[in-house]
């Protein structure tokens, strides 16, 4: 940390507490899914409909936000994101009807698109070379503390008070974080034109960005990924609830244990990248291949034995995220000169929301209609498509494409 200067550690650290900021009022959902589906009478499936329809804008919106924050302010984009999420999930907590439900949760997927975009443009433009892939990896950090931190909060109040308390509670605290946050980044120029002290960059073409890059491939790769780590994330409380028999509280105990995982599992991706001689492409195909085999074990496993099940599925949620900072915070670093990479990483994040957002109702169709196997198979499925497609990026990278 004292690689560095006082003004890279104060938006450092500013960034990283306004997007665990945003993790508490958005991730708050899975622990509360099961109780919300039973409050409502509704399926598996048409609970789904929510992580969907927060999944579907969000990714949509990722885009928007990325053009938006290579022009605009990117602390007033910020504020306007984690305050109007952080109010929605206040409404949340009132909301007499499911389809209204269904409704606020939309756009609180809108609201949320309107802060990753903004930060990858401070780390691209605010931050030296020598110290960028280190700011990387520690913003990848909130991935743990923000989801350990919503699914404790959202599932102890979920079980003692309901889940109507637990979204009061995450609007209330988001807002608490995100205030001192976001206000300790005032002075920022709006979006950077270019590195400090380096003439102004000219913007790509969208065209060119898309069509004249790997970035498509990449895109893939995300979908997949999103896919097998939002089903994770949106249905391991149902998951050990039916695979295993065990009631609410004892899932979400167990589930706590998942983002601590994931912390590995995030050293574990910055570990390959280092080990690969920083090859994005060598560290995040090692990680998807992983990811699949244990996938395709997980069927069989969670029908034998409970340590096993929850053993093999945290370290497939570890994949998941080890996968997360390689694709969504380094690749699109890869576009710098390009001066595209807020779009770039909005178009990355929008492909695994994407594929979040079909994996929240696909997932329970499939449990609804197939059994948890089928749900599993799906993963493995997936995972497969990403190496095979990440090992294509990496010869059109490789050809200049």
């Amino acid at each position: 940390m004292k690689r560095y200067t006082k003004s890279e550690l104060r938006l450092l650290l500013a960034c990283f507490w306004a997007y665990t900021a945003a993790y508490i009022s958005r991730c708050n959902l899975s622990p509360s899914l099961a109780a919300i589906a039973a409050s409502f009478g509704v399926s598996a499936a048409r609970a789904g409909l929510l992580p969907t329809c927060f999944a579907i804008p969000y990714a949509v919106g990722q885009i928007v936000s990325g053009l938006l924050a290579d022009r605009y302010p990117a602390v007033r984009l910020m504020l306007i994101g984690l305050l109007g999420s952080s109010a929605v999930n206040v409404l949340f907590s009132i909301c007499p009807y499911f389809p209204l439900l269904v409704a606020l949760w939309f756009v609180n997927g809108l609201l949320q698109s309107m802060v990753w975009t903004p930060i990858m443009r401070i780390l691209a433009v605010q931050f030296r070379d020598s110290v960028r892939d280190h700011a990387v990896f520690f913003i990848s950090l909130t991935l743990i503390f923000g989801y350990l931190l919503a699914w404790a909060l959202s599932g102890l109040l979920t079980s003692l008070f309901g889940w109507r308390a637990a979204f009061l509670v995450s609007g209330t605290v988001t807002a608490a974080i995100a205030v001192p946050s976001v206000l300790r980044m005032k002075g920022l120029p709006a979006g950077g034109p270019s590195l400090p002290g380096e003439p102004p960059k000219a913007r790509a073409p969208i065209r060119k960005l898309l069509l004249g890059t790997n970035l498509i491939l990449l895109l893939i790769c995300c979908f997949t990924n999103g896919y097998v780590r939002d089903s994770i994330s949106y249905w391991a409380t149902k998951l050990l609830m039916d695979t295993q028999g065990i009631d609410l509280n004892s899932a979400v105990g167990i589930i706590l244990i998942i983002p601590c995982v994931n912390f590995l599992g995030i050293q574990m991706g910055r570990a390959a990248y280092q080990r690969t001689g920083n090859n994005l492409y060598l560290s995040s195909g090692i990680l998807f291949a992983v990811c699949t085999v244990l996938c395709a074990a997980l069927g069989p496993v969670s029908q034998s034995s409970l340590p096993g099940c929850i053993a093999v599925l945290v370290l497939i949620s570890a994949m998941t995220y080890g996968l997360n900072p390689l694709l969504t915070t380094l690749m699109p670093m890869l576009y710098c000169h390009m001066n595209r990479v807020a779009l770039a990483a909005g178009l990355l994040d929008a492909m695994i929301y994407a594929g979040s957002a079909f994996s929240g109702f696909f997932a329970g169709y499939l449990c609804d209609r197939f059994g948890w196997s089928a749900v599993f198979l799906s993963w493995a499925a997936l995972s497969l498509i990403g190496t095979l497609t990440l090992e294509a990026a990496r010869r059109a990278g490789k050809r200049g494409a």
